[in-house]
């Protein structure tokens, strides 16, 4: 048993990204640690580069299955998400999970795309369910679309673009009665919850390997120890 983790140890410290007994993309420190989640722009050091596929690729699966086991516990436990019968609600948080965990430096999975991107997507599909509440059921499908597109539209205003929120968009134009006994409370229980607390997860796992996020509110463009080398 010690020769096989002797050995998994000399294959890590082989790896790229790693130097002598230390990875290059764990935190320093606790203040380091701490640093990462005010933003890469606010980050003192380089931003490491990530680590090896295997390992990120293991990483990404293991925190989304800890976000997403979160949320199942407080559909679970809630009462509140339970008894309006919500769990569909939820779901496009699947979708936010890939991008928070799997690529967080992409300005899709910033917080503010997230929160903002998902919030917008609930006011619009609530909205579209509103307007056509009392179309007939043969048009009902065209609230869907409609939200979807809307909220599409003014993601793109606003530059938050958040692709799972499209799903939220269509949860709230499309699903009659389980969005009526929400009403509009739709965006802010549960759809801003559970945006809350997947970015909340992402911030606390994310930058034990990367620096999460990138930005909370501007847009910016942080600068890697390889684009000196790639200008060059």
């Amino acid at each position: 048993m010690n020769f096989v983790l002797r050995r998994f140890v000399q294959w890590v410290k082989s790896l790229p990204g790693t130097r002598g007994h230390r990875m290059l993309w764990l935190p320093r420190s606790a203040s380091d640690y701490m640093l990462r989640m005010r933003g890469a722009q606010h980050y003192k050091h380089d931003i490491p580069s990530p680590p090896p596929v295997l390992i990120w690729s293991i990483f990404s699966a293991v925190t989304s299955f800890i976000s997403i086991m979160t949320l199942g516990l407080i559909h679970k436990y809630g009462s509140a998400i339970h008894n309006h019968n919500l769990p569909f609600a939820i779901a496009p948080a699947g979708a936010s999970a890939v991008l928070i965990f799997a690529v967080p430096a992409s300005p899709l999975a910033q917080p503010r795309n997230v929160i903002v991107g998902h919030i917008i997507a609930a006011l619009v599909g609530t909205f579209a369910h509103a307007l056509f509440l009392h179309v007939e059921d043969s048009l009902r499908w065209l609230s869907g679309a409609l939200a979807v597109s809307v909220a599409i539209g003014l993601m793109g205003l606003t530059n938050c673009y958040h692709p799972p929120a499209g799903a939220t968009a269509f949860i709230g134009g499309y699903f009659g009665p389980d969005i009526e006994r929400v009403g509009w409370w739709y965006p802010l229980f549960p759809v801003l919850p559970v945006a809350l607390i997947m970015v909340g997860i992402g911030l606390i796992l994310n930058n034990m390997c990367r620096v999460y996020p990138v930005y909370w509110l501007t847009p910016v463009h942080v600068r890697r120890p390889h684009d000196s080398i790639e200008a060059g």
